[in-house]
C-alpha cells in the first residue's frame, strides 16, 4: 500500500511518518509548493523505493475531487513493479548541507526503458523497439539489450511495443491504467503530461510526451472525458479524425487500445504516420502464396491458411502494426504497409488478400503448389518454362527431359 502525506510537512516529520507506517511508497499532496529537494531526499533516506514517491496538486479543490485526484495517486504507486530503479544520477537542484550528509541524499534515478522478457518475442521475430529508438540505445542481441546511458527515455518504444513488453521505469502502462481508472468516469477531462490541470480536471504526470498514444485519448473519449495532451500535437491530430465508440474495459495497451475504443461501424481508412497500427496492401499479381510474410509477422496479423479447398493470405487488421517485416521479407516485392487505421478491414474481422484454390497434378495425382508459385517457378526456372501449369515440379521435370 501507499502512505499519503502533506508535501508542506518538515522533511524529519514525513520521514519519521514514514518509517512508522512500514511503507516504501508515499503519495506528497501538494497545496501551495512543490517538495522540497530535502523532503524527497529525506523520504529516500527513511526507506522510500526510487520511484515510489509521487506528487499530486490539490490546493484549491474541494474535498470530494481532492479525495479521486489523491486516490489516482495512490493506485498508481500501487500499481508499481518491484525493484524499479532505473539509472542512478546525481541529484539537481538545490539541498542543504545535512541533506549532502545523509543517506541518499544525493543519488537519485533517472527513468529508462525496462525490458519484460517474459512478455517479448525476441528479435527473432520482432525488431520494432530497435527500428523506433531514435537513440540507438536499443541493441538487437536475442531479446533486446538496452544501454542505459544512451536511453533518454523519451518513450517511443512503448507503445510501439504490440507485446506490451516495454516500459519506462516508474511509469508503466500498467500504473497509468490504475490512476485513471480511479479517475475515471468522475472528472471532466485529463491533461497528460502537466503538473497542474483546470478545476474538474486531473493532471497525469509523464516523463515523456512519447508515452501517449492514439488509443489512450480515444479511451478517455469514449468515456466523455476530455483530453489535452502536451507535446504530442501528431497523436492528438488522429485521435480527432477518429470516430470514437461505447466505453468498454479500460485499457492502454496498443494497438487493442486503439481498436477497442474505435467505433468501427462507421469510416473510411485513416492514413497516418502517427497511427499504432497498420494497412497492408498485396498485389496479387505478384504475390505467389509463398507465406513469407506471414512467416515475419511479429503479431500474426497475417496468416496463411492452406486448407483442402485452397491457399489463402488473411489478415487481421485490428493485429497489423506498421512494421514493415511483412514487406522486407516477401521475396517478390508484392507486400507493402503503412502507418493507418483500416477501418473497413477492422470492421471485416478477417480478409482475405490473395487466394487459390487447390489443384492437383494432372499426371501423378499429387497435391500442387499455388497456381501463382507454379507461374513463378516457370518465370524463374528456364528448363521448366515450357512446362504446363497443371504438371507438378517432378512430373514437368520429366516432361522436358523427355522432350
Amino acid at each position: 500500500m501507499t502512505l499519503v502525506l502533506d508535501a508542506d510537512m518538515r522533511p524529519d516529520e514525513a520521514a519519521a511518518a514514514l518509517r512508522e507506517s512500514g511503507e516504501t511508497r508515499v503519495v506528497l499532496a501538494v497545496r501551495d509548493e512543490l517538495p522540497s529537494n530535502d523532503l524527497v531526499a529525506a523520504l529516500r533516506s527513511a526507506g522510500a523505493e526510487p520511484f515510489g514517491i509521487g506528487t499530486v496538486v490539490v490546493g484549491g479543490r474541494p474535498p470530494g475531487e481532492e479525495a479521486r485526484l489523491v486516490a489516482g495517486a495512490k493506485a498508481r504507486l500501487d500499481a508499481l513493479g518491484p525493484d524499479e530503479r532505473g539509472r542512478a544520477t546525481l541529484t539537481g537542484g538545490a539541498i542543504s548541507r545535512r541533506t549532502l550528509l545523509s543517506r541518499g541524499g544525493l543519488v537519485t534515478h533517472a527513468r529508462v526503458a525496462v525490458l519484460d522478457e517474459d512478455a517479448c518475442i525476441g528479435t527473432a521475430r520482432c525488431s520494432i523497439c530497435i527500428d523506433r529508438c531514435p537513440e540507438t540505445a536499443i541493441a538487437a542481441t536475442p531479446f533486446p539489450a538496452i544501454d542505459t546511458g544512451a536511453c533518454t527515455a523519451c518513450g517511443l518504444c512503448v507503445p510501439r511495443c504490440p507485446h506490451g513488453a516495454l516500459r519506462l521505469s516508474g511509469a508503466s502502462t500498467a500504473q497509468i491504467e490504475a490512476q485513471l481508472s480511479e479517475l475515471v468516469p468522475g472528472v471532466e477531462g485529463v491533461v497528460f503530461g502537466s503538473a497542474e490541470a483546470p478545476p474538474g480536471w486531473a493532471a497525469v504526470e509523464l516523463p515523456a510526451p512519447g508515452l501517449v498514444s492514439v488509443g489512450w485519448l480515444l479511451q478517455l473519449r469514449a468515456r466523455g472525458v476530455q483530453v489535452r495532451c502536451d507535446g504530442a500535437d501528431a497523436v492528438d491530430a488522429l485521435a480527432r479524425r477518429l470516430p470514437v465508440g461505447p466505453p468498454s474495459s479500460l485499457t492502454l495497451a496498443e494497438p487493442r487500445a486503439t481498436v477497442e475504443a474505435l467505433d468501427a461501424t462507421q469510416g473510411d481508412a485513416v492514413d497516418d504516420p502517427a497511427s499504432p497500427l497498420g494497412i497492408v496492401a498485396v498485389d496479387t499479381e505478384r504475390c505467389t502464396l509463398c507465406g513469407a510474410c506471414a512467416a515475419a509477422c511479429p503479431t500474426d496479423a497475417l496468416r496463411l491458411d492452406e486448407t483442402a479447398v485452397g491457399t489463402a493470405l488473411v489478415l487481421r487488421a485490428s493485429d497489423c502494426v506498421p512494421c514493415g517485416r511483412c514487406a522486407a521479407a516477401c521475396p517478390e516485392g508484392a507486400v507493402a504497409v503503412r502507418p493507418g487505421i483500416d477501418l473497413p478491414r477492422i470492421r471485416a474481422g478477417e480478409v482475405e488478400l490473395a487466394a487459390a484454390a487447390s489443384e492437383r497434378c494432372s499426371e501423378c495425382g499429387a497435391d500442387l503448389p499455388p497456381r501463382p508459385m507454379r507461374r513463378r517457378v516457370r518465370e524463374v526456372l528456364p528448363e521448366l518454362s515450357a512446362a504446363p501449369l497443371e504438371l507438378c515440379a517432378r512430373c514437368a521435370a520429366l516432361g522436358s527431359r523427355s522432350g
